[in-house]
């Protein structure tokens, strides 16, 4: 599928999202996408939205739908095969469901998502961080994304749903490929591949959810969802598979482009990276603007129920729209100077993790491993710079991250 940009007016050439260039860096043409207009449509007819103040209304709008069935051309855009268990899974996705299921679901997991909760997850990411970078060079070239990035946000989502930690290798493998079902081209490969992985994926968490009935009552999450549906008849059964591959890929997915983008963000601007390292107290702020400046994710997807007014266009009801993330966090009418990289920018209202009741369940953990990654990594290395003029970025639109990071510690 080619879902093509462009803008409202003429003289602006269509641009492929499959481009290297945008993948590479969306900025410039987002840039100019939002200087010409508040909407914009794609070939496909989907409506575009730049604007911040649009960007969080329309993400806290009940009057635009997560489910994307509803849409007409929810039938091009499909990731998934008809009548898969991808299919019939996703389906069952929080994220992909308005209230009153949505509410449903994800008041079953979002206690064990909570600040405190989460904070008592500190010491188990520093001890595997320390693991990772025990097995880094002092000297010389290593990869950060092979070596850390990946490998941290798997281990811990594994942790935190009760999965053997052994396995994250293999279970990475699968998320990658699942990680399709929210990007906005699709290709008929991918969508084969990504059912594949759905049936290897769900025979691995049936197994493991009837070895935990068998077994001694836990208190981790997969316990938690479990007793849920065994329990309380909360979650059907496609309701538990599917949630559990939702926050099993959205545990760690944005979690490896945020240590990954960040890191890249730092050793591009070495002054904010020194500043970092002499106030080690701006972590927070630093990661705030790591979200705002270069964004694990580019698009968040909602369509009409009605008619939907932005700026002087009414968007007609069974549309979809595209709420373009990295143009809103970089909106001048907000972020004052929004292409220069401030580790101290206050108030950063970044959008980062979405907004409204669709808000990033996860916030807090990704908050806390990148923090415990960026300081341990700091720590460590008093001089880190980039080995590579130009990182190799992940053939992917939505979720946007690097496929390699190669550092140079002297």
């Amino acid at each position: 599928m080619n879902t093509t940009f462009t803008s409202a007016g003429s003289g602006t050439p269509a641009v492929d999202m499959r481009d290297p260039a945008f993948r590479d860096n969306p900025h410039p043409l987002l840039r100019a996408l939002r200087e010409r207009g508040p909407v914009a449509r794609d070939v496909l007819g989907i409506w575009l939205i730049f604007g911040h103040a649009d960007t969080s209304h329309g993400l806290r709008n009940s009057q635009l739908s997560r489910e994307p069935w509803r849409a007409p051309v929810y039938a091009q855009l499909r990731p998934f095969v008809a009548e898969s268990t991808l299919e019939r899974t996703t389906e069952q996705w929080m994220l992909f469901n308005d209230p009153p299921k949505h509410t449903r679901l994800r008041r079953l997991v979002q206690g064990a998502f909570k600040p405190p909760v989460v904070m008592a997850l500190r010491e188990r990411i520093a001890a595997i961080t320390d693991e990772l970078l025990a097995t880094l060079p002092a000297r010389g070239e290593f990869d950060l994304m092979a070596s850390v990035a990946q490998a941290l946000p798997v281990r811990v989502i594994c942790d935190v749903l009760g999965l053997p930690a052994q396995d994250f290798q293999q279970t990475k493998l699968w998320s990658d490929t699942l990680a399709w079902v929210v990007e906005p081209v699709v290709r008929k490969t991918q969508r084969l591949a990504a059912a594949d992985a759905a049936d290897a994926m769900a025979g691995y968490l049936l197994a493991h959810i009837a070895a935990h009935r068998r077994g001694p009552r836990r208190d981790d999450l997969l316990a938690l969802l479990i007793a849920a549906h065994d329990e309380d008849t909360a979650m059907s059964d496609d309701e538990l598979l599917g949630n559990l591959i939702l926050l099993f890929i959205a545990g760690h997915e944005t979690t490896t482009n945020l240590i990954g983008n960040g890191m890249l963000s730092l050793l591009r601007h070495p002054q904010e990276l020194a500043r970092l390292r002499a106030a080690p107290d701006l972590m927070p702020s630093a990661i705030d603007e790591m979200l705002r400046f270069e964004g694990s994710v580019t698009t968040v997807a909602r369509h009409t129920i009605g008619p939907y007014p932005v700026a002087d266009t009414v968007i007609p009801p069974d549309q979809t729209l595209f709420f373009m993330l990295g143009a809103a966090n970089r909106d001048p009418a907000v972020f004052a100077d929004p292409g220069r990289f401030d580790i101290g920018r206050s108030p950063n209202p970044h959008m980062g993790f979405g907004a409204g009741i669709h808000y990033c369940l996860g916030a807090p953990l990704a908050r806390l491993e990148a923090e415990v990654v960026f300081s341990r990594l700091l720590q460590r290395y008093p001089r880190l710079v980039l080995a590579e003029d130009s990182p190799r970025w992940r053939p992917l639109i939505n979720l946007r991250g690097l496929e390699s990071l190669t550092l140079r510690a002297d």
